[in-house]
C-alpha cells in the first residue's frame, strides 16, 4: 500500500478543497494508493508534497517560502503574472494554475517522487511562448464597452444590464472580440487581455 502525505501551508480554501477531492478520485480509481492533507506536521509524518495557496497574493518574497523545491506546489491564478514570473526565475517550486478545468493529478505525484518540477499546461504554455508581433486589433465602440467591462471581471449578465442590451447581444459582441484577438475559450481571452495590458506598460 502506498501512502501519500501532503502538508498544506496556507489556511484551508476552496483550492485546497479542490485538490483534496483530485487526490479523493485518483485514490478511488486506484486501488491500494491512499492520502493524507494535513495542516499539522506530527511526530513521523514525512510529507511527499507541500502545498502553498497564493492564489489571494500579488507578490511574495521566495525567501521566505518554506521551501524551494520541486515538492513545493504553489497554487496560482491566470492574471497573477508578475507572481508566476517570479516564481518561474527565482525558485524550483511546481505551480499549478487554478483556473484551468483538467488537471493531472498523477503527474503531481509522479512529479514529485521523482523531485522534478511540475508545471501546469498554462504554465508551460507561458514559459514557451514567444513575444507576438504587435498588430492593430479594431474594435467597433461597443466591443470595446464589452471589452472593458470584461477586464473588470464582469460576466455576461451584468454587462447587459450595465449596457442595457440583451445578454444574445453581449454574447455576438464577446464572441467577434474573441475572433478578433484570435482566442477560443475564457482563459485565452484573459490571457490576451493580461498580454495587451503589459504590452501598454
Amino acid at each position: 500500500m502506498a501512502n501519500y502525505n501532503v502538508l498544506s501551508l496556507s489556511a484551508d480554501s476552496i483550492w485546497i478543497q479542490a485538490i483534496g477531492l483530485g487526490f479523493t478520485h485518483l485514490a478511488r480509481t486506484n486501488p491500494g494508493w491512499t492520502y493524507l492533507i494535513t495542516s499539522k506536521e506530527e511526530d513521523g509524518f514525512i510529507p511527499n508534497l507541500h502545498i502553498l495557496d497564493l492564489t489571494s497574493s500579488e507578490d511574495i518574497d521566495v525567501q521566505a517560502l518554506p521551501a524551494v523545491n520541486s515538492r513545493l506546489l504553489v497554487l496560482v491564478h491566470a492574471y497573477q503574472r508578475r507572481l508566476i514570473k517570479t516564481l518561474l526565475q527565482e525558485c524550483r517550486c511546481s505551480i499549478l494554475c487554478v483556473d484551468e478545468h483538467f488537471l493531472n493529478f498523477r503527474e503531481i505525484i509522479e512529479c514529485s517522487a521523482r523531485n522534478k518540477r511540475f508545471m501546469s499546461p498554462f504554465i508551460r504554455e507561458l514559459m514557451t511562448k514567444q513575444p507576438e508581433a504587435t498588430e492593430e486589433i479594431l474594435l467597433t465602440d461597443a466591443e470595446n464597452k464589452v471589452l472593458n467591462f470584461i477586464r473588470n471581471g464582469k460576466n455576461g449578465v451584468e454587462i447587459s444590464q450595465a449596457l442595457f442590451r440583451s445578454q444574445k447581444t453581449i454574447s455576438s459582441h464577446k464572441r467577434n472580440i474573441m475572433r478578433k484577438l484570435g482566442v477560443r475559450d475564457d482563459l485565452g481571452l484573459k490571457q490576451k487581455i493580461l498580454a495587451m495590458e503589459e504590452s501598454a506598460r
